[in-house]
């Protein structure tokens, strides 16, 4: 791995895949959640413009939210979510989740006693799947904004050293790691969507006193569409969207807050 590529010129745009990255469900939870859209660089402004239309009329502006699911907004939702399955400008994206058990979570004696080592160790996880499937091009990695002390270049450098150590032959996949605002990225905000529905499964929000209708209604309407019968059980590793249960091990990469 030849530690000047990270400074070399940019790869052309079609050898590029984009990564967006959430979480829902981190605290007071027994499930904590991480899903990402990986896509073509190429294809992301011909996505923003295809989920901007597709919250017209009722929402002009606004951030589209799972927390903000209401009658009002339900049709606008759903079409947002119908892009990711059958819009042509979101053909090649697909969706890969990630979900830990925390009641298995051992921080204190895997994590320095940080949650937050726990967390990035997860993202980590599932940025590094994106990069195992997709073999061929390179890597702009955009979390959702969240309050840490770690650096983002700190986590594309440890993403690639994981790379090389695991024989991956490109240098430095990961070009670019760069926190973004969800209000103003419309993939974040589908990732978003995506993510909501599997949490407010796997971890039985439907069940509280004055759960929404709305919320379930649009959970199972997602969940059917990506064919996800059994929220406790792994999908394929590949496909238009995945959930991957994820076995703890004492062998986890070393990743600093």
């Amino acid at each position: 791995m030849n530690g000047n590529a990270q400074n070399s010129d940019a790869p052309p745009t079609q050898e590029l895949w984009d990564i967006y990255i959430d979480e829902s469900s981190q605290t007071k939870n027994r499930y904590l959640v991480l899903g990402a859209i990986l896509l073509p660089a190429m294809s992301v402004t011909p996505s923003d413009m295809t989920l901007s239309v597709a919250r017209l009329p009722e929402l002009p502006h606004g951030e589209i939210k799972w927390g903000k699911v209401s009658k009002a907004k339900f049709a606008a939702y759903q079409r947002y979510v119908d892009c990711f399955f059958d819009d042509p400008a979101l053909s090649a994206a697909k969706f890969h989740s990630l979900i830990v058990d925390t009641t298995q979570l051992n921080h204190k004696r895997f994590n320095s006693g940080s949650r937050e080592i726990g967390f990035n160790k997860e993202l980590y996880n599932l940025a590094t799947k994106c990069a195992r499937l997709q073999k061929s091009g390179l890597f702009h990695l955009y979390p959702d904004y969240r309050d840490t002390n770690q650096r983002p270049d700190d986590l594309k450098n440890i993403l690639n050293h994981g790379r090389h150590k695991k024989g991956d032959n490109r240098d430095w996949p990961f070009r670019r790691c760069q926190f973004r605002d969800s209000s103003k990225t419309p993939l974040l905000q589908l990732v978003d969507l995506l993510l909501g529905a599997l949490a407010y499964g796997i971890n039985k929000h439907y069940e509280q006193e004055n759960a929404s209708p709305h919320k379930l209604e649009l959970a199972r309407y997602i969940l059917r569409r990506a064919g996800i019968r059994d929220l406790h059980q792994d999908t394929s590793i590949d496909g238009k969207y995945t959930i991957w249960h994820r076995k703890l091990r004492q062998a986890s990469p070393e990743v600093r807050s």
